[in-house]
């Protein structure tokens, strides 16, 4: 009997095929692939506007054979990376005493362009509590660290500095209160902390100055260099409202991952105040998402606008309910940062990209542990980005309404056939029991 059986169960599972790509709305073709078998592309707007599921799960990606390839959705990664050092001129000031109260005085000479030329009446002191006066208003970055070089007496020292920046040499603002440098000998070892970390300033002058130390530390050279943080380009839509009960509504036309929100008015000159709400489909009601207010105003030729408002929703649709005058319609600006999708190269290209299918289950491919290395060990922003075709239809419109699957009589059929098959198994087991 289980051989007869067999044929049947496998004829059974056949059925469960996955899906097509011709089972989606629309598709791309994954063009310039690298040698890697790693490969990311950027998600394009019309993926957000044609996918059903927020989580993107109605998209897959297939190869030649129309086989699933191994995929996942991810935000895309900030890159950092410091720029190069750039060497700073360095100039000494006297440690504050009693001469200062007794007229003694420090002349600082600077060019046209703001540049220190000299400090006249200051010599290195050899007592703590001298300051050094760094020019940075040669460069235009924010100082984000500080390489400092230093002579002493002795092999090793420690002390602590004060930072202070100023535009004007007139009116200093202390930045770093406490910061230690040091140059220790300990057990055949030498320990070296000779970097400043800096909240990113940009300032055209520093002021370090040592507070303590068993000796002073006369810094003779100074290098800085900037942290350049960067995302990819963040893509905008701007949508015409509908007015609605004392608000506007306004309809995004996708799964969007929204993370900016702006209120505009066609004038020249505008501050308006609005409620906004969301809501991820017309089922459901209103999420409030507070009281905000956004502006445009000219000051001496110089236009200052509000900031967009930082969100971090999927929401489809939205609402304005305005709490101040306002002269029309306005309009609603919604951006996002799109995401990643990080795939395999597992069979022959081309690839395919498609998405857009109602009813269809998320897939989880278990990929986590890959993108966990690729964070670690490779640095996820060395992965190649393969480019995408332009978009194309596959099942059309019709594949994002559900409709009600038409009754399936060949597998009812093959159900009952293994239904009796299996029942018929269990009687012979029980006759054979019995005797």
């Amino acid at each position: 009997m289980m051989i007869r059986i067999s044929p049947l169960i496998l004829l059974f599972a056949s059925l469960w095929a996955n899906a097509a790509p011709a089972d989606f709305a629309r598709g791309r073709v994954v063009e310039h692939l690298e040698s890697s078998d790693v490969q990311r592309a950027t998600v394009p707007q019309d993926v957000y506007e044609w996918v059903v599921r927020a989580d993107l799960g109605d998209l897959r990606v297939y190869n030649d054979a129309q086989q699933e390839v191994p995929y996942a959705i991810r935000r895309p990664a900030r890159t950092e990376a410091h720029t190069p050092w750039v060497g700073l001129p360095v100039f000494a000031l006297p440690a504050p005493g009693k001469n200062d109260a007794e007229g003694s005085r420090v002349n600082i000479e600077l060019s046209d362009s703001g540049a220190v030329v000299a400090v006249h009446g200051a010599t290195i002191s050899k007592v703590p509590g001298a300051g050094f006066l760094i020019d940075a208003s040669a460069i235009d970055i924010r100082i984000a660290e500080l390489d400092i070089n230093w002579s002493q007496e002795g092999s090793g020292s420690i002390g602590k500095f004060q930072v202070e920046v100023s535009d004007d040499l007139d009116v200093w603002r202390t930045i770093a209160r406490s910061v230690t440098l040091a140059t220790l000998q300990t057990e055949g070892r030498r320990i070296i902390a000779d970097k400043i970390t800096l909240p990113g300033v940009r300032a055209r002058y520093l002021k370090i100055t040592q507070l303590d130390g068993a000796t002073p530390m006369i810094i003779n050279q100074v290098s800085a260099r900037a942290l350049r943080s960067q995302l990819p380009e963040r893509h905008w839509k701007a949508l015409t409202g509908t007015s609605s009960e004392k608000g506007y509504e306004y309809d995004t036309g996708g799964q969007f991952p929204l993370d900016r929100i702006s209120l505009e008015l066609n004038r020249q000159t505008f501050l308006i105040t609005a409620k906004l709400f969301s809501k991820p489909s017309l089922k459901v009601p209103w999420h409030d998402r507070g009281e905000r207010t956004f502006y445009r105003v000219e000051v001496d030729g110089v236009i200052v606008t509000s900031d967009p408002v930082a969100f971090s929703v999927r929401d489809r649709y939205w609402r304005a309910e305005i709490q101040s005058e306002e002269y029309g319609a306005p309009t609603l600006k919604v951006g996002w940062l799109p995401d990643e999708i990080i795939f395999l190269k597992q069979g022959a290209a081309p690839y395919v990209m498609a998405y857009g299918q109602a009813g269809i289950t998320g897939r989880q491919w278990p990929m986590s542990d890959l993108l966990a290395r690729l964070d670690n060990d490779v640095e996820i922003q060395n992965v190649p980005f393969a480019g995408l075709s332009a978009a194309t239809r596959l099942g059309g419109p019709d594949r994002l309404v559900s409709v009600p699957r038409p009754i399936d009589w060949e597998t009812i059929l093959l159900w009952s056939v293994l239904v009796i098959g299996v029942a018929g198994i269990v009687g012979l087991a029980v006759r054979l029991a019995r005797q």
